[in-house]
């Protein structure tokens, strides 16, 4: 402010509250010269006021650059209008085109979504939750971070305060509402396609570790939400197989920490070992990039030397000769299918309670082919 236009509002008699202050509705009361209830009704847009104190006590609240306290009119309507969503990687191109499918679906209902990225850390998680609860948001969605006792989602569960999970959940959570891709039938529908050209010995690059998880040994029945992605994708490899009566065989069971670099490795060791498989499937997007470098680097033909498919519809995908045939997940879809779930408990709308698991979608490309 110059001091010209400082001398001409003191020379008027009107008040500006300096702006390192917060402006309240006393300033607000004061500058249009009316009660502090009066100046309250108007600019919460209840009971009734004349003409001439609404426009009073609107140009006096934009003059002095009021702005409602948000969290004091949450606690009297009951709502911020606001979610939250606590992620483990934002960065991730899964999370983030799904956070994007979320807010999309909460701004279309007039709600806004703020965010935590937790890097897959529990206490991150713990403190993120506490914070976005003092906050009072209406409700969470959270893809957790895996751990024995997520004893901070489970608070909220007991406090009522809706929750709906986005892409996975622990047996301690099961009674929480869930909106997952169909891990399962994902891995089904890649291993399968594979058979149904010809291949019968498959490998497969998972995160899930083969001997701790028995995957040979799941029982009939099992609940399937219960597990990681990766074993669930896992299982659906092995229940492909079986279905068409080929063995699942421990050496094409790659295992990879969640990293490129250690897919590549693995892959590379899978390739250097001289194990005879036709075909190659990658149970996650960071385990197709890691292992389609291992590939190049060993300058091994594609789909000649054995078909691949990957997983997630990356854009690098399309950029590479032969393009890669992968399974798509509906990461849009499941943020916004996840955000309407919670946006129903939030309102109190009668709804199925049961999971939602939304099917993949196989796109072939020029990595996959009949063996040769």
């Amino acid at each position: 402010m110059s001091y010209a236009e400082g001398h001409d509002i003191h020379r008027r008699g009107l008040h500006v509250a300096p702006r390192s202050q917060s402006v309240t509705i006393n300033d607000v009361a004061r500058e249009a010269g009316v009660s502090k209830s009066s100046a309250a009704r108007v600019l919460a847009g209840r009971g009734s006021s004349s003409p001439k104190t609404q426009k009073a006590v609107h140009e006096a609240a934009k003059r002095l650059g009021y702005r409602p306290n948000a969290l004091a009119k949450a606690m009297v309507s009951g709502s911020s209008k606001t979610i939250a969503a606590v992620l483990p990687d934002v960065a991730n191109p899964f999370f983030s085109a799904a956070l994007r499918g979320l807010t999309d679906a909460a701004r279309s209902a007039g709600f806004e979504v703020l965010v935590a990225n937790t890097d897959n850390d529990p206490d991150v998680e713990t403190r993120s939750i506490e914070l976005l609860t003092e906050k009072r948001v209406d409700g969470f969605v959270i893809a957790p971070v895996f751990q024995d006792e997520p004893d901070a989602i489970s608070r909220l569960v007991n406090d009522e305060i809706p929750v709906v999970l986005l892409d996975r959940r622990m047996p301690t959570l099961a009674d929480v509402p869930l909106v997952s891709l169909d891990h399962v039938g994902a891995s089904e529908l890649a291993t399968e396609s594979l058979i149904e050209l010809g291949h019968k010995r498959i490998a497969i690059v998972t995160e899930a570790v083969y001997d701790s998880q028995g995957v040979s040994g799941f029982p009939p029945g099992i609940d399937t939400g219960a597990l990681r992605p990766s074993a669930q994708r896992l299982l659906g490899y092995r229940n492909a197989l079986g279905k068409h009566g080929l063995p699942l065989e421990h050496d094409l069971v790659v295992h990879a920490e969640y990293t490129w670099r250690s897919a590549q490795k693995a892959v590379r060791r899978l390739i250097e070992s001289g194990q005879d498989f036709s075909a190659l499937f990658c149970t996650d997007a960071v385990l197709t990039a890691g292992a389609y470098k291992a590939i190049v680097e060993a300058g091994v033909p594609i789909p000649e030397t054995f078909s691949f498919i990957g997983f997630d519809d990356q854009e690098w995908t399309t950029l590479v000769s032969p393009a890669i045939s992968v399974l798509d997940q509906p990461r849009h879809a499941l943020g916004a299918t996840t955000a309407t779930r919670l946006l129903a408990q939030i309102r109190h709308i009668t709804a199925n309670q049961q999971d939602v698991r939304l099917p993949a979608n196989l796109i072939p490309r020029g990595t996959t082919a009949p063996p040769r």
